[in-house]
């Protein structure tokens, strides 16, 4: 019986020769054994210094900590971690808008019992602190029990306001049935944009980012663009075979929308957050007026998760995946239909690139069934 073949959407191009291949092969493998060893290295002088303690108090605080922890009720330091913990980077010249962006996210905090880390001294070159950090939050947190770690890590921009504290970020979080679903972001014309992401602790997630530095360190492209270096650095890794298939992108208006002129916003009143991307001359004047009307479109805009439509839109989304992966299996396990394998490979490129385009693939899923000529009874749409 023959199976559909799983079609390949990367975007990698051959090389011209066997010999350069086998040359950049051992090149890259040099440049990834030396950030690797370079990434462990800043990680570990993170985790040092987030204990904050000398050498000579090593003994003294641990015998302390030993009297303490003794005192306890068993098992209760051992209560599970903030489900969602954010994170942020603000250093280098001062910025009073980009502070108050920031400050603008402890209600949601306080509301939610989410911790937020803030980066606020450069580790290396600026454009390698962002991903650096992140790796080392992620090690910080796979060394603790699994009881106590926190489950996912939302990166933010200093650029992001929030502005309906009273949505959970557990709303857009995968069902446990999705266990292989590490990255949730989001994307726009231009690609991945790293305004807001969730990361799973998982070692998947650190093996991410230890690519991601790879590939600052090593792709000429990514050099030649420092404005961007990080964003295309994570477009390149999260699209690769060994990374997509653990990627969700999801409607960008849930939590990426754009502040789109001085008074134009994307969104709706009930979104959780804008981002003031990619304005221009204007992304000042846009950042300065919303803080100032804090008071005034907080009251208009901070509405009850169930008086948006995100319960229900995020339920759809996943029900969709959900159905569009059956799809792609109900069809695998049929004989070869050589008239559907057209279909077959657009929904699974749909299924990996597009499910935040809930038309794009309901149309998908739809000419499969089709081309299978599938009974009512096996048709999921």
């Amino acid at each position: 019986m023959l199976a559909f073949k799983t079609g390949n959407f990367s975007q990698d191009k051959y090389g011209p020769a066997q010999t350069f291949r086998r040359n950049q092969a051992h090149l890259k493998l040099q440049v990834r054994n030396f950030v690797l060893g370079g990434a462990i290295v800043i990680t570990l002088f993170f985790l040092l210094q987030s204990f904050n303690v000398g050498p000579h108090e090593i003994h003294r605080t641990t015998r302390s900590s030993l009297q303490a922890t003794s005192k306890l009720r068993p098992g209760a330091w051992r209560s599970h971690g903030p489900r969602v913990k954010k994170v942020t980077s603000l250093f280098g010249q001062e910025n009073e808008l980009y502070e108050a962006a920031v400050r603008s996210h402890e209600e949601h905090d306080d509301m939610h019992g989410y911790e937020m880390e803030v980066l606020r001294e450069k580790i290396v070159d600026s454009h390698w602190s962002k991903p650096t950090y992140l790796l080392s939050l992620l090690v910080t947190e796979m060394a603790k029990p699994v009881e106590e770690r926190t489950d996912w890590l939302m990166w933010f921009g200093p650029d992001v306001i929030l502005l309906n504290p009273q949505i959970p970020l557990e709303t857009f979080l995968p069902p446990d049935d999705f266990i292989n679903t590490h990255f949730l972001g989001t994307h726009d014309q231009e690609g991945i944009n790293c305004g807001v992401f969730f990361l799973r602790v998982h070692e998947w997630s650190v093996r991410m980012m230890i690519e991601v530095l790879i590939v600052l360190k090593s792709h000429i492209d990514v050099k030649e663009n420092p404005e961007s270096q990080v964003q295309k650095a994570l477009q390149t890794v999260i699209t690769s075979d060994q990374f997509r298939r653990h990627v969700n992108y999801q409607p960008r208006t849930w939590y990426n929308a754009y502040q789109l002129g001085m008074d134009e916003f994307e969104g709706e009143p009930g979104n959780l957050l804008v981002h003031f991307h990619d304005l221009g001359g204007d992304k000042w004047s846009a950042m300065a007026n919303t803080i100032d009307q804090k008071s005034e479109w907080r009251g208009r805009l901070s509405v009850p998760l169930k008086q948006t439509t995100y319960e229900m839109e995020t339920r759809e989304y996943w029900e969709r995946i959900r159905k569009a992966w059956h799809l792609l299996n109900l069809a695998q396990s049929r004989p070869f239909v050589p008239a559907a394998d057209d279909s077959f490979r657009r929904l699974q490129y749909a299924v990996t690139y597009e499910m935040d385009r809930s038309e794009v693939l309901m149309t998908a899923m739809t000419n499969l069934q089709d081309a299978l000529e599938l009974q009512d009874s096996e048709r999921v749409v």
